[in-house]
C-alpha cells in the first residue's frame, strides 16, 4: 500500500497540465500524467465542463489521497487572471465533492523544491521530473510542472515542512 498518492494540478483553461506520483518509503513512483486540453474553438462553458469530466475521471480512476495545486500569480491581463479562476475554481470544487483535500503551493517554492532554484525555468523542471521519476521522456511543461507539484508536496509533507496553504 503506498504512503500516499497525490496528484499534482497545473491549472488552465486550454491545456491543464496533471500528473499523479506515488510514494512508497523514500521512493517516489510516477502513476500518470496528461495534459486536458481544450482547443479555442471550443466554448468557454464547455471547456469548463471538459475540465470536470477529465479531472473527474483521472480522480476516479487514479485514486490520490491529496491534491497539490499551483498557486495564483499575478496577472496584468484581467481576463487571464478571471478564466485561470474560473478553471481553478472547477478544479476546487471537485475536490471537495471527492472529500480530499487541496494544498496550494506558489511556483517558486515548487522549483526550489524540485530543482533546488526557486528561478528555474520550465526546461530544468521538465528534466529534473524525467531524472526524478526514471521516465523514459521529458513530459510537456503543463505535466511536468503538475508532476513537481505532487513530489514538492511529498517532499515538503515528509519533511514536515509544508508551509502550503490547505484550500
Amino acid at each position: 500500500m503506498p504512503d500516499q498518492r497525490v496528484l499534482g494540478v497545473d491549472t488552465s483553461l486550454r491545456s491543464t497540465g496533471v500528473g499523479v506520483v506515488e510514494a512508497r518509503g523514500s521512493s517516489y513512483r510516477c502513476i500518470s500524467w496528461d495534459r486536458i486540453k481544450n482547443p479555442a474553438t471550443r466554448s468557454h462553458s464547455e471547456s469548463l465542463a471538459h475540465l470536470h469530466r477529465e479531472m473527474e475521471a483521472i480522480i476516479q480512476r487514479d485514486q490520490p489521497s491529496v491534491i497539490a495545486i499551483e498557486g495564483i500569480f499575478f496577472s496584468k491581463n484581467v481576463r487571464t487572471a478571471v478564466t485561470l479562476g474560473q478553471a481553478r475554481g472547477v478544479v476546487l470544487a471537485l475536490c471537495a465533492l471527492n472529500k480530499l483535500d487541496v494544498y496550494e503551493y506558489s511556483p517558486r517554492s515548487v522549483k526550489q523544491a524540485v530543482v533546488g532554484n526557486g528561478n528555474a525555468h520550465k526546461e530544468q523542471v521538465a528534466r529534473m521530473i524525467k531524472v526524478l521519476l526514471s521516465l523514459t521522456e521529458e513530459p510537456p511543461d503543463d505535466a511536468a510542472d503538475a508532476l513537481a507539484l505532487a513530489i514538492s508536496h511529498l517532499h515538503q509533507s515528509r519533511l514536515g515542512l509544508t508551509k502550503a496553504k490547505k484550500l
